[in-house]
């Protein structure tokens, strides 16, 4: 009967570690719709922003999935015009993760033309969860004297 109890208990800790792996496999990279008060400016980024967006990864050197999702984002970047990729040591700027909430890397921000924060993706994005984020802005206004 004890071994019983034991294999009963040990496929609920499976079924459990199963469950919690799905869920949070779901949430990554998914895209948040946010809005954060006030613009981020090139000289919050230490960059320029694009004209159109501007992806913000932060990221940290010990983050095994950071690089993948840069290489991913400038990727989806160079597919959209005036769409630039700017990263973010957070272990050097946490002064601005602190602002931004950044809890995990990589955490991804994308930034409307005025520097806004209208999305947000935490932990590694696919590249249909990044274009979903950059297809979802509005398009580039065209201006005319």
């Amino acid at each position: 009967m004890d071994v019983l109890v034991r294999l009963i208990a040990v496929l609920v800790l499976l079924a459990a570690s199963a469950v919690v792996y799905v869920w949070w496999s779901r949430r990554q990279g998914r895209v948040q719709r946010v809005h954060i008060p006030g613009a981020l400016t090139p000289e919050d980024l230490g960059a320029p922003r694009g004209l159109r967006a501007t992806f913000v990864q932060f990221s940290t050197p010990i983050c095994a999935k950071c690089p993948p999702t840069r290489a991913l984002l400038l990727r989806v970047a160079e597919e959209y015009p005036h769409v630039v990729h700017i990263e973010i040591d957070a272990s050097e700027r946490l002064d601005l993760a602190r602002r931004l909430d950044i809890m995990r890397t990589p955490t991804t921000l994308v930034l409307d033309a005025d520097g806004v924060v209208v999305a947000r993706m935490n932990g590694a994005p696919t590249q249909a969860q990044a274009r979903e984020a950059l297809d979802e802005l509005p398009p580039p206004g065209e201006y005319s004297i």
